[in-house]
């Protein structure tokens, strides 16, 4: 005759619960490290769109021969057609260059600024673009920001 315990086979309560507890750890784990790549993918994202409007900016000063000013509506230039002064660069604008307002993954405008002709910074870039980056504060270039130059803090 058998026992009572050999007739009864299953898991106890303790082995259930421990089940449970190392399936929580695991998913606990995956999702920290799923957080960490969306991250990363964001930074990512947000270096291509920088690319892209660079492109879009040399299309335009190809066309027009400068790059878009304020006068002009800034990165607005590559949307909309600006009211040009000289008509002759009315009939040169191809646009639009880009189809939407570039805002980064976090939701800012990407940010616009014609270097000053003559000073070290035109020599690298006659443009600035950059994003406020992950905290969405302006440190124009600094921090955490996502900037098409790099500083000149090197020494060569």
């Amino acid at each position: 005759m058998k026992n009572r315990s050999e007739a009864r086979r299953g898991f106890t309560l303790i082995e259930i619960l421990l089940v449970l507890a190392i399936i929580g750890m695991l998913a606990g784990v995956a999702i920290f490290a799923m957080v960490g790549q969306r991250e990363g993918a964001k930074l990512d994202i947000t270096k291509a769109m920088i690319h892209s409007v660079e492109n879009a900016l040399d299309t335009y000063n190809m066309n027009i021969g400068h790059y878009p000013t304020e006068e002009e509506g800034g990165m607005d230039a590559l949307r909309v057609k600006p009211n040009f002064q000289n008509e002759t660069l009315g009939e040169k604008w191809r646009g639009p260059y880009l189809k939407q307002e570039a805002r980064d993954p976090w939701g800012n405008k990407l940010n616009y600024q014609l270097t000053p002709p003559g000073t070290p910074e035109a020599q690298q870039t006659p443009y600035k673009l950059w994003s406020f980056g992950p905290n969405g504060t302006d440190e124009n270039g600094g921090g955490d920001d996502i900037k098409n130059w790099t500083d000149e803090t090197t020494t060569k």
